[in-house]
């Protein structure tokens, strides 16, 4: 059991993690959000002209933050239990804050919120047992 936990939250980070490394660098790339099909008109009353910011906060925090997470819980490091709750609540925060800017357009935006919802919960289950 204890090795499951360890894994499927590594797993979940990892592609969490890795989706995130890659459209954060498409929306870098061209922060018109075109290559993922998305337009600047989407950012009307945010405080955002493009998705230049966005881009890079979904590249860094999300991104790099699950993969250094996964590697973390995969290492069963003693801190696995703390990051993995961390960035669970962080990847609902920025689909809640997604969801309020832009408005709910696309089931993925629930399926990554209902991620973070176990990861979050995995997180806690992995702190119980190191």
């Amino acid at each position: 059991m204890k090795n499951a936990l360890f894994v499927s939250q590594s797993v979940i980070q990892f592609l969490v993690g890795l989706g995130a490394v890659i459209c954060g660098a498409m929306l870098i790339a061209v922060p018109t959000g075109t290559l993922l099909q998305m337009y600047p008109d989407m950012l009307k009353g945010t405080p955002f002209t493009d998705f230049l910011v966005p881009g890079m906060i979904l590249f860094l925090v999300i991104g790099i933050g699950q993969l250094v997470g996964g590697i973390l819980t995969l290492r069963k490091h003693l801190l696995s239990g703390y990051l993995g709750a961390v960035l669970g609540f962080g990847l609902m925060i920025w689909i809640f804050v997604q969801v309020n800017m832009i408005g709910g357009r696309n089931i993925l935006q629930y399926s990554y919120f209902t991620v973070g919802i176990i990861e979050t919960a995995l997180a806690f289950l992995i702190q119980d047992h190191l």
